[in-house]
């Protein structure tokens, strides 16, 4: 039976722990602001400069992937090799509310690091729209759909093998994902089945005014991201290995 008492208290530990160092400080906040000036501000990525909304869709989308993914993978796998993970089994705390503890702690890191974002695209004169409200809704399908692979990761491989494979991932995701770069139709057809562009078009819909908006499946988008986040937990239940 999960205790909601230890939930939050190992939920607190989990993002209290992760913001306080300082690499995840760099990857969550000021990569994506920095992201987001140069292309809102630059011609240094697509040779035009980005539309801000449009920028903000892409720092979020990368910041969420950053916390759900990566960091949760790279953290996990070292505390799988020390055996934390095993000592907190031996705690009072069941494996369902660790690995809840550790999902909703990248959540809040990811939503955390949100806040710095959007008060630097407000700063650069972004209005929020009424739908913004549901980018913390779009934060969670996010990081659902992609942590069950990141325990994937940190179950069953060694812990300098998921440090090299989930910063890959994450720099594919980034140049090849739909989130920075653009493609034709057809190629972006066949990224809208994945992750990162699904979030990217949810988390647009809710920046920019609906009018502006074309092309985005609410419904399509919301449901890629639950299959993928299913698909990914039922993989990391069967085959993560706790030491």
């Amino acid at each position: 039976m999960i205790s909601s008492r230890r939930l939050i208290i190992q939920t607190k530990w989990e993002f209290l722990l992760n913001s306080r160092n300082s690499e995840q400080i760099l990857l969550l906040v000021l990569i994506p602001i920095v992201i987001l000036v140069v292309l809102t501000k630059t011609t240094i990525i697509g040779g035009e400069t980005t539309e801000l909304p449009s920028a903000l869709a892409t720092v979020l989308t990368i910041s969420t992937f950053a916390a759900g993914l990566t960091s949760l993978a790279i953290a996990t796998a070292f505390e799988r090799r020390s055996e934390t993970l095993v000592f907190l089994g031996t705690t009072s705390l069941t494996r369902v509310e660790v690995v809840l503890a550790k999902s909703l702690g990248s959540l809040l890191l990811a939503i955390f690091a949100g806040l710095f974002t959007f008060t630097a695209a407000i700063i650069l004169g972004w209005t929020p729209t009424p739908f913004t409200i549901l980018i913390p809704l779009w934060m969670v399908l996010g990081v659902f759909s992609v942590s069950g692979f990141a325990y994937l990761l940190a179950g069953t491989l060694r812990a300098e093998a998921v440090l090299a494979i989930a910063n890959g991932i994450f720099v594919l995701v980034l140049m090849f994902g739909g989130v920075i770069f653009t493609f034709g139709t057809s190629i972006t057809n066949v990224l809208e089945f994945f992750p990162p562009l699904a979030l990217k078009n949810l988390v647009q819909f809710s920046v920019t005014d609906g009018n502006e908006v074309t092309g985005v499946h609410v419904i399509k988008a919301m449901s890629i991201l639950v299959v993928w986040g299913v698909i990914g937990h039922m993989l990391a239940s069967r085959f993560f290995k706790w030491r």
